[in-house]
């Protein structure tokens, strides 16, 4: 039932445009940072979960908690193609690692994780 969705675009300000069409659309930011954001949302019928809510209300619950992600990832190529040297930033910016939970990248010195907050000096 999830689905997950690239989209590249060319500038900061196509980038807005599209973080705020998937924020209006129920997406949740999951992360953003350097030019990439991830959305996600559940991915269920509302229509069905009424019914189940209303018939079997155990049945909803389990309904929605099994439910799929939909997942976009907004990246800012900045008018280029994106391609694996681009990835290399990651090295140039000093970041060491990703968070294991959100994946927003971390530093060398990072305690905790910008993105989602968790407590980070564990995983090291």
């Amino acid at each position: 039932m999830g689905s997950a969705i690239n989209v590249n675009v060319k500038d900061e300000n196509e980038f807005n445009q599209q973080m705020q069409l998937y924020l209006a659309q129920g997406y949740k930011t999951q992360s953003n940072f350097n030019g990439t954001a991830i959305l996600n949302k559940k991915s269920y019928s509302t229509g069905l979960l009424i019914v189940l809510i209303i018939l079997i209300w155990p049945a909803a619950i389990i309904y929605y908690l099994v439910a799929s992600d939909d997942v976009v990832i907004i990246k800012n190529t900045n008018g280029q193609a994106p391609t694996a040297s681009r990835v290399s930033n990651a090295a140039e910016n000093n970041i060491v690692s990703y968070c294991p939970n959100c994946g927003q990248g971390l530093f060398e010195d990072s305690k905790f994780c910008p993105g989602c907050g968790k407590d980070v000096t564990a995983e090291d």
